[in-house]
């Protein structure tokens, strides 16, 4: 009786532990797959974290939460978030990192359901020094022919502070010029010197040059413009230098008036005089010196219109000129 007793009870138990077994919840399946890539702004690092919730049969799980949180080299956290799976079973996020460090970082992820075990997964990945860009500064530079000119170029890390090591090389320059780069600091960013020399024959044009960084695997360019002209002429007539360009012509009006009248009286007396009625004229009482003093004068002036009626004289020659014979004529007038 007891023996039988003894075997019911063992039947009991081990059915018991049975149905527990088989009314125990299934665990969640999760997978992952962190991206990193370099953001659209400046010193920022875009974090896609994607990937799929199932069940232990391999059937998709809608509506599953998953939370995670980011963690820096140093173990402080970055970002926490929480996002629910699709009909199709998957999930992803996007944020960025800010200021990044080289380092390692972890993504610690957690997938729940209620009718199901929970389940936690940890993702490290790793942010290295050496990714930068290159700036240029100023974007575009005006040189004469046979001068020089500088840019600045700077060249800054996307993570960390420390300066990358980086080979430039510049391309695109005219023929006939040179260039030199001089380090200008150690700091981030990295700053440098481009200095362009151009020759007297360096071809005149706009010319796009590029500057291309290169270091540890990276490469990053940066372009800028460059326009050569040509030395400007200087038109020079005896006498005649460039000064600024003026519009106030007026007071010349009753110099020229003067001077021509001067040269009429002149030339009339003289035809005059070849016909054999120059007894009847009375000769202009000049003195010899100041003759050919005002005749000087009024030639110099009727020159120096033709030669800017013809633009042959730039104006600031003109005017400069015009006042010289202005104080000639008065000081000729004192004599008188």
């Amino acid at each position: 009786m007891k023996l039988s007793l003894l075997l019911l009870l063992l039947a009991v138990l081990s059915v018991t532990a049975y149905a527990e077994s088989s009314l125990a919840a299934p665990q969640l399946v999760l997978t992952v797959a962190v991206n990193v890539q370099k953001g659209d702004k400046e010193d920022t690092m875009v974090v896609r974290v994607t990937g799929k919730v199932m069940d232990p049969y391999n059937r998709t799980v809608d509506g599953a939460a998953i939370s995670y949180q980011l963690t820096d080299p140093s173990k402080s956290s970055l970002h926490v978030s929480i996002v629910y799976s699709k009909g199709d079973g998957t999930y992803s996020d996007e944020f960025l990192i800010t200021r990044p460090v080289p380092g390692n970082y972890t993504i610690s992820l957690k997938a729940s359901k209620p009718g199901y075990d929970d389940k936690a997964l940890q993702v490290p990945f790793s942010l290295i020094s050496g990714e930068f860009i290159v700036k240029v500064s100023p974007s575009s530079r005006i040189l004469k022919q046979g001068s020089n000119g500088s840019f600045e170029i700077a060249v800054v890390p996307i993570q960390g502070d420390e300066p990358p090591q980086v080979s430039l090389k510049i391309i695109g320059l005219p023929q006939r010029i040179t260039y030199n780069l001089l380090n200008k600091s150690a700091t981030n960013p990295k700053l440098l010197i481009l200095t362009l020399i151009t020759r007297e024959d360096t071809p005149v044009g706009r010319y796009n040059f590029t500057i291309i960084g290169e270091g540890k695997g990276y490469s990053h360019s940066a372009w800028a413009v460059l326009e050569v002209i040509g030395v400007t002429s200087q038109t020079t007539t005896t006498s005649i230098p460039i000064l600024p360009e003026t519009t106030n012509n007026l007071p010349l009006l009753p110099i020229l008036v003067v001077a021509i009248g001067i040269v009429a009286s002149f030339v009339t007396y003289r035809k005059l005089k070849a016909r054999g009625g120059a007894d009847e004229v009375e000769e202009p009482q000049l003195k010899p010196g100041e003759d050919r003093e005002y005749l000087a004068i009024a030639r110099a002036l009727t020159r120096l219109e033709e030669l800017r009626a013809t633009e042959k004289i730039v104006e600031y020659a003109y005017q400069r000129l015009r006042k010289e014979y202005e104080k000639k004529l008065e000081k000729a007038k004192r004599k008188d």
